[in-house]
């Protein structure tokens, strides 16, 4: 009888071996008019990239921690998509079409099919202009005749996977949480209503939310989202009644109301990644986050920007320049001395450095007049050099036009720390800081400080 047992259990032990399930999902994909380099899928704990042929093609194995959602980027364009153990996905897409060509096969693509179809959706049919710009109450209305919609492709779809239809109904409460939590601003920006203010009751809709859970903060995006949404509306009712800076009181509000941990550090240390600022905040703002118990390796990574950005604050001598001239020729930052200098560092992609450029020439027609020189500095790539001598004549743009030697490397951007553009910076006349993150064109407040200089 023992032989026996002990057969029957290593052929159970085997059958259950044969049965356990792969601790990997493949995916693969094919992608037309391709221009990025490789696919990569976030989430979850997980991050990972996997090359694109020169044939649009990408294959690899994700040992991907847990099943759940995840953010798929090829280029600049993302999406989301749904993974499990064990389950295989492919993708085609067009990188010119990329919500409109989705299409996936494979295990998981009943439900991919589905999210591909519910981002179309909302892309073509969610105006969050129009949304925002409703009163309350019909703006809910709304919420819940989108989500109701929503729910319509879910049932064409015809999903049966009930892990998935958990954690979806999971994000559907934070993306209708984020639209509720922004609201306020967004209608004020909409409306032209600046001082805006919810009524009463307004974020009773919000009161099951659990604001604390860091577990979902580790699992899902959407929430990731919903915990910036949540603390940079409670930070704006608070700047309200006091002169802190928005930025210290966004850390002190996290360092409060989270425990120390994993959420805490990334919401942190991802804030501090553009809030650390070379202003009379820095030293506060690192101090807040150094005494929170943060992650060595973030910590580390913030403690070498920190000690970059106190090279830069006011008063300190101005890291320098001598680019080439759109008109012929180089010119130095030394060679300005004498005057305000304020410097636009911009490139010809940027959306963001596009949409300064009316306000930029009004700031310098105002200002021709006076102590105050306006220098753009491209920092385009050497392949869009004459993409950026063309668009400096067809729009006309004014003051002094330069081109950096090295695109995002060269010294003046590393030694100002710039990470992301358009930057603004304002030198005084004997080639001191005045500010290393000056306001832009487009800001009231940059006028106001430059009369208070002049």
């Amino acid at each position: 009888m023992k032989k026996i047992s002990l057969a029957l259990l290593v052929l159970v032990a085997i059958a259950c071996k044969q049965d356990e399930k792969p601790q990997y999902s493949v995916i693969s994909g094919t992608v037309e008019n391709n221009t990025g380099e490789t696919v990569f899928i976030r989430g979850n704990d997980f991050e990972f990239r996997t090359p694109i042929s020169e044939k649009g093609t990408f294959l690899d194995t994700l040992h991907i921690l847990k099943d759940g959602f995840y953010e798929m980027y090829v280029g600049r364009e993302r999406t989301s998509i749904y993974l499990e153990k064990g389950k295989n996905l492919s993708v085609t897409l067009d990188a010119n079409e990329f919500d409109e060509t989705l299409n996936y096969s494979g295990d998981m693509a009943n439900i991919n099919n589905f999210l591909a179809a519910k981002y179309l959706w909302n892309e073509q049919n969610l105006d969050y202009k129009e949304i925002f710009s409703l009163p309350e109450d019909d703006f809910k209305k709304a919420l819940s005749a989108n989500q109701k919609s929503i729910d319509s492709i879910y049932e064409v779809k015809k999903v049966s996977n009930e892990n998935f239809k958990k954690k979806l109904s999971e994000e559907d409460i934070y993306s209708r949480a984020i639209l509720i939590e922004n609201y306020e601003k967004a209608h004020g920006f909409y409306t032209g209503e600046a001082n805006f203010k919810v009524t009463d009751g307004f974020y009773d809709a919000l009161k099951n939310i659990n604001y604390k859970d860091t577990l979902a903060y580790r699992n899902s995006t959407a929430y990731q989202s919903l915990l910036d949404a949540h603390f940079n509306r409670l930070v704006r009712e608070d700047t309200i009644s006091s002169a802190t800076s928005e930025n210290i009181l966004f850390l002190k509000k996290v360092d409060e109301d989270l425990p120390n941990g994993y959420a805490k550090d990334k919401i942190m240390s991802s804030y501090l990644q553009f809030g650390l600022k070379p202003d009379e905040t820095l030293d506060e703002a690192y101090s807040i986050y150094k005494n929170s118990e943060p992650n060595s390796e973030n910590l580390a990574k913030l403690t070498e920007r920190y000690n970059k950005l106190k090279t830069i604050t006011k008063g300190r001598p101005s890291p320098t320049f001598n680019y080439e001239n759109h008109k012929g020729g180089t010119t130095s930052l030394e060679s300005l001395k004498g005057k305000y200098v304020y410097i636009d560092v911009w490139a010809t992609w940027c959306g963001p450095c596009l949409r300064e450029i009316p306000a930029l020439k009004e700031f310098e027609k105002e200002y021709e007049n006076k102590n105050v020189q306006v220098v753009s500095i491209s920092i385009d790539e050497a392949k869009d050099y004459d993409k950026w001598k063309s668009m400096v004549t067809e729009k006309q743009l004014g003051g002094i036009q330069l081109m950096a030697d090295n695109n995002w490397k060269s010294a003046f951007v590393d030694d100002y720390a710039i990470m992301g553009i358009p930057r603004f910076i304002l030198v005084d006349p004997e080639g001191n800081i005045v500010s290393a993150d000056a306001p832009r064109p487009s800001d009231p407040n940059l006028k106001v400080l430059l009369d208070l200089l002049l």
